[in-house]
């Protein structure tokens, strides 16, 4: 078997804890984006596992499921629109969804008691005040997309006293207690108090939210974006924020990351604004270690991979 290649901008490390705990495994690290196409030459490995991250990520990505010699892609984290389309007959691309899940829930939690408790103002005033705040038992939470993380919130929100509803692609598959078609999202969200979304970005979601979609928000929601900002028309976004049609957002993605210093985001009192890392648990890339070493099993025994996605072309 020749080296797996390791693509990460924190590869030495990465490379340690996969050696580890597979001795008999060559790994090779590449933590340059220029040195992904030399190493790919160099080594012709069959096998990659790559993590990407807001500071390390770019079209030489798309190499590691082009290149010739490679039959699978491990990816780190849930999301492949950085890799492009692939030849799934040639090369099987599988993710690590769910791994980080119970930690992005956990932050979800956080950052909308935070935002309905109103205790970023309470930080920002001077005087000695008590402040009323709202309590999120008996809103109405639309979740929409309800993958592994939305599977997770929807738990906790239940458990906090919060009636759940959701979209998903397949309602029968259920996973909240009300869960809906997306033919039933338009009539949905203006019934919603927190509209929450965890759907993959592709071509059919890109703009999902747009201008019109947001207008169907009702007046006063949060709205609360951890997954992409590739779904939601953050110009449209920024109006109904600015407007108060929306009453806050926490945000966690943004069509372009980092996020310009001069977005009108991160002066509004009523948003929240994190750096694409509601998920980062202290070892989040190391969790993904034990995920790609139990299918590399799999790999190795001839045995169909689990978590494996199709190539956007084929969706």
């Amino acid at each position: 078997m020749t080296p797996v290649l390791v693509v990460h901008a924190d590869a030495p490390r990465l490379v340690a804890a996969l050696e580890a705990r597979a001795p008999d495994v060559a790994f090779v690290g590449v933590d340059r984006l220029d040195a992904i196409a030399p190493a790919l030459e160099a080594h012709r490995p069959e096998v990659l596992f790559a993590i990407k991250s807001s500071a390390f990520v770019g079209p030489e990505f798309r190499a590691l499921v082009r290149f010739e010699s490679v039959r699978w892609l491990h990816v780190g984290g849930s999301g492949v629109e950085h890799l492009g389309a692939w030849d799934d007959a040639r090369v099987q691309v599988t993710h690590s969804a769910g791994v980080l899940a119970p930690y992005l829930a956990e932050s979800w939690v956080g950052a909308v008691l935070a935002l309905e408790g109103g205790l970023f103002a309470c930080k920002r005033a001077t005087s000695w005040s008590k402040r009323r705040f709202r309590s999120v038992r008996g809103q109405r939470l639309l979740l929409v997309g309800l993958g592994e993380v939305g599977r997770r919130v929807a738990a906790l929100a239940t458990d906090l006293g919060m009636e759940v509803e959701a979209i998903r692609a397949h309602p029968e598959r259920g996973g909240a207690p009300n869960v809906y078609g997306p033919d039933a999202l338009d009539d949905r969200l203006p019934r919603a108090d927190v509209v929450s979304l965890h759907l993959r970005l592709t071509e059919a979601t890109h703009h999902l939210f747009d201008r019109d979609r947001l207008a169907r928000c009702r007046p006063g929601a949060l709205f609360v974006n951890t997954a992409r900002g590739g779904l939601v028309d953050e110009a449209a976004l920024i109006e109904r924020l600015a407007s108060g049609h929306l009453r806050g957002a926490w945000l966690d993605v943004f069509e372009s990351e980092p996020l310009d210093p001069a977005s009108p985001l991160w002066r509004m009192d009523s948003v929240l604004v994190t750096p694409h890392a509601a998920d980062q648990v202290d070892g989040w890339d190391l969790a993904f270690v034990d995920r790609f070493l139990a299918t590399l099993a799999d790999w190795r025994a001839g045995t169909p991979l689990a978590h494996r996605v199709p190539s956007p072309g084929d969706r």
